[in-house]
C-alpha cells in the first residue's frame, strides 16, 4: 500500500506546532495494483490481487475488503499453454473451510473472519508446483496488463534443526531460539527464506499459529557464505497485530520449551530475494511495503508485489 507512516515527524511537528503553521503536501500517487503470488512443488499456485490504498484513505473492514480486485482474469502457464485461474471468496466458504483456507494462503484467520478476502487459484493439476519448472504469470484486470515469470528452484536441505535455550535472563529455563545447520551448496547465487510455525496447541484446542510466518531478516543470500557449512538461528515471527499473550509480554520473539515447530526453509530466485528483502526493509523502518514505492523491488511488470516460485524443505522441532 502506498500509505505514508510518519511516526518520527508526526511528534516534532506536534512540537513546533506552536511557533509555526506547517503545511505537509503530501504528493497524490496513482493507484496500483498489487500481486502476492507463490507457487511451491506439489501444490496449486494462488495470487491474491490487491489495489494501493492513498494515506489518507480509512483503513477499516470495508476498506480493506474494498481493496481485493474482483473479477481479473488471471492465468499461469508453464509451457504447456495457459490455465485460467478461478476466484476463491472467504464469504463463500462454510466456517469449516476458513482454517484451510488462511493455512493456504498464508493470511490471518482473524482477517479471515473480519472481512471477505479473494484469492486467486485453481484444481487443474496440470500447473501443480514443479522443481526447476518456470511458470509464467498473466493478469488482466481494471484494463490493466500484469505480467511476470517465476521458476522453483531446487531445495536445499538444512542438515539439521534444533531447539536452543537463549540464556538471556536469569534463571530462565524455557525460552529459547531455533537453530538450523546449513551447507550451503558450491554454486554462488543461492538465495533463502526461513519461515515456522508453532504446529502445538493451545488450551482450546486450536494451533497455536495458523499460518508460517517469516520473521523481519529472515531472508539472505549465500553472498558471503557460498560454499560454507554454519549454524544459524531464527526468532519466533508474529503474526501482524497480533493480541495472543506472548506476542506482548516477555516472551515476544522466543519459542519455548513444549513448542512443536514446523520449519519450511524456502529457496528462491535473486528476483524474488531482492522483493522480501525489500519487504523486510520497509515494514521494519516504515511499518508499510508500499511506504515509498521507490523501495519496494518488485518483479512484477505493470505493477508492484511478488510472483514467487518456492523450493520448499520442510522439518520439525520438539523445543524440549
Amino acid at each position: 500500500m502506498e500509505r505514508k507512516i510518519l511516526p518520527l515527524l508526526i511528534p516534532a511537528l506536534l512540537l513546533i506546532a506552536c511557533e509555526k503553521e506547517i503545511t505537509v503536501d503530501l504528493p497524490d500517487v496513482p493507484q496500483r495494483l498489487v500481486v502476492e503470488g507463490v507457487i511451491e512443488p506439489g501444490l496449486p499456485p494462488y495470487v491474491i490481487l490487491t489495489r494501493t490504498q492513498s494515506y489518507f484513505d480509512p483503513l477499516d473492514a470495508d476498506a480493506i475488503a474494498s481493496s481485493f480486485v474482483r473479477g481479473a482474469l488471471v492465468t499461469v502457464d508453464n509451457g504447456d499453454g495457459p490455465v485460467a485461474l478461478t476466484q476463491l471468496c472467504s464469504s463463500e466458504l462454510p466456517d469449516s473451510l476458513l482454517a484451510l483456507f488462511s493455512e493456504l494462503t498464508g493470511i490471518d484467520p482473524a482477517l479471515v473472519g473480519y472481512t471477505d478476502i479473494c484469492v486467486y487459484t485453481t484444481a487443474n493439476t496440470a500447473v501443480r508446483g514443479e522443481i526447476g519448472r518456470t511458470y509464467q504469470l498473466r493478469v488482466e484486470a481494471e484494463g490493466k496488463l500484469l505480467t511476470s515469470t517465476t521458476t522453483i528452484p531446487n531445495p536445499v536441505p538444512l542438515d539439521s534443526v534444533w531447539f536452543k535455550l537463549a540464556l538471556e535472563r536469569p534463571n530462565d529455563d524455557s525460552l529459547g531460539y531455533a537453530w538450523a545447520h546449513l551447507t550451503d551448496p558450491d554454486t554462488l547465487g543461492n538465495h533463502y527464506r526461513w519461515s515456522a510455525r508453532r504446529i502445538s496447541h493451545r488450551s482450546d484446542g486450536s494451533t497455536e499459529d495458523p499460518t508460517y510466518i517469516s520473521p523481519l531478516g529472515s531472508t539472505y543470500s549465500d553472498k558471503y557464505v557460498n560454499g560454507l557449512s554454519f549454524d544459524v538461528s531464527f526468532i519466533r515471527g508474529r503474526q501482524f497485530y497480533s493480541d495472543q499473550p506472548e506476542d506482548n509480554n516477555e516472551e515476544t520473539g522466543y519459542f519455548k520449551v513444549g513448542d512443536t515447530i514446523a520449519v519450511k526453509f524456502v529457496s528462491i530466485g535473486f528476483n524474488e530475494h531482492e522483493f522480501y528483502t525489500s519487504y523486510d526493509e520497509n515494514v521494519g523502518s516504515q511499518g508499510d511495503l508500499f511506504g515509498t514505492p521507490v523501495n519496494a523491488r518488485t518483479n512484477i511488470n505493470g505493477g508492484l508485489g511478488i510472483w514467487a516460485g518456492w523450493g520448499v524443505y520442510a522439518d520439525t522441532i520438539i523445543c524440549q
